[in-house]
Parts: structure tokens; sequence; C-alpha cells
């Protein structure tokens, strides 16, 4: 049975806490104030994945595998909320920067790539 705990805080696991403090620090200051002022599910879908964002901090500090999980998982939301936001519900961006969305993109794609690297170099040690 695989052990369910990290062996080390790699540098590989300190990009991906970088990454979603980042992205923490993203929803706090620019996309929870922004779906409070638009309503609806985003207004408790962004604090509930900025929760999700702490919890995978703390369970990646702790060596926790879960951590990488719970992160790629608001990564993977990450790459819809624009979709679903600006293009579905036909919400113009705050700034009316039509551009805007790579920076959510290029944040989950990192979160994802780190990820994936922390479990397959972990893999490669065991």
């Amino acid at each position: 049975m695989k052990n369910n705990k990290l062996k080390a805080l790699t540098i590989y696991i300190q990009a991906v806490i970088a990454m979603l403090i980042i992205q923490m620090v993203h929803k706090i200051v620019r996309e929870i104030p922004g779906a409070i002022r638009l309503g609806g599910f985003g207004a408790y879908a962004n604090p509930a994945f900025a929760g999700l964002l702490l919890i995978a901090i703390i369970l990646l500090l702790f060596r926790k595998r879960l951590g990488l999980y719970l992160g790629m998982i608001d990564a993977v939301f990450m790459l819809f909320q624009p979709v679903l936001v600006h293009i579905i519900w036909a919400h113009p961006d705050q700034n009316g920067i039509w551009w805007y969305p790579v920076f959510p993109w290029t944040q989950a794609i990192l979160i994802i790539y780190f990820s994936i690297l922390v479990l397959h170099k972990e893999k490669t040690v065991e």
C-alpha cells in the first residue's frame, strides 16, 4: 500500500505552493469582489474555491498528496471559469479587457503542470 504522505517539501512542492498562493491572492483581490458584485453562483463558488486553495496549501505544507489533487481541482475550475462567466453568461470583464482570462489560464496550467511533476517525481523516488 502506498504511503499517502509526500517524502519531502521539495522545490517542486514549493513551486505548487507558490502557484496556489498566487491564485488564492488573485481570488481574494480580484475574483471574489467581482463575483459578489455580479451576484449569483459566483458569489458562493469563488470564496469556496479560495477556501479549497487554503486547505490545499496547508495539506501540502504537511506533505499530503491530497493537497495536490485539491489544487488541481481548483485549477480545472479556473480553466472553465472565464469561459462560463464571460462567454456563456455573457458578463464582460470588469475592466473591459478581453484578454484577461489568459492570466487565470496560465496560473491553472502551471498549477496542473507542477502538481503532475510532483506526483511523477514522487513515483520515481519510491
